[in-house]
């Protein structure tokens, strides 16, 4: 006798709890409304509809596009730049990074400020030339001004503000930039980015969808290892 398989959650019950309360608490946050009204954005014309050359100009209309689609307004934010590659000076010297100096170090893809000066968001220069990571940068930033920069939290949590960029769409480009590879020489070395492991990030994508009813065809646009967990998780959902 064949026995159908029981459909299992891709992630631990604590997760779970942790990532359902903290979708209710985003949606009580953010209004019933809004919440639901949200939805998946892709890396399509669609929702970016510009021609990527990895200048600061590009950052510069990811962040105005961005913004539209969190709809966060009456805040001028300035973006800035930096960079943690060697930079070579006009006399032929290397200027070192912080990674050469120490021997190892974890940078930041993005930064964000607000104080009595204004609210600032700093991009490293890497991220201009994959627009996937920018947009998953800038959408990460621009939940800090939803959770800190209105108040609704007073210490910072980066793992609640991944879940936010999520919330507002963002699975996409968070997840697929989860890890990324560059190629060194003959080695390939991996470069972490997000706080969210894959798995969290696509069970809190099939929640939101199933909450929100939404179709969920967007999946087409997820990496492999991303997308398998998604199924994963509807599946379980579906089920449950």
């Amino acid at each position: 006798m064949f026995w159908k398989k029981k459909k299992k959650l891709p992630i631990t019950p604590e997760d779970k709890i942790w990532l359902e309360e903290s979708l209710s608490w985003l949606r009580n946050e953010l209004g019933e409304d809004h919440f639901m009204k949200m939805k998946t954005v892709t890396p399509t014309k669609e929702f970016y509809d510009i021609d990527f050359n990895g200048t600061e100009k590009d950052a510069e209309f990811v962040l105005k596009r961005t913004m539209e689609l969190m709809n966060i307004k009456n805040v001028n934010i300035k973006l800035k730049f930096f960079s943690d590659s060697p930079v070579e000076m006009s006399n032929g010297n290397i200027l070192t990074t912080p990674a050469d100096i120490n021997g190892s170090w974890s940078s930041a893809a993005g930064t964000f400020q607000k104080d009595s000066k204004g609210t600032k968001i700093s991009i490293e220069r890497g991220q201009l030339k994959n627009p996937i990571s920018l947009i998953a940068t800038i959408s990460h930033e621009l939940a800090h001004e939803v959770l800190l920069g209105q108040r609704r939290i007073k210490e910072n949590d980066e793992l609640l503000t991944d879940l936010t960029a999520i919330t507002y769409g963002f699975g996409i480009f968070i997840g697929n930039s989860r890890f990324e590879f560059s190629a060194e020489g003959f080695q390939w070395q991996s470069s972490a980015q997000g706080y969210l492991p894959e798995q969290i990030i696509a069970y809190a994508m099939a929640w939101l969808s199933k909450e929100r009813k939404e179709n969920n065809n967007y999946t087409q646009f997820l990496d492999r290892s991303v997308k398998t967990y998604f199924d994963q998780s509807w599946e379980w959902l579906e089920t449950n």
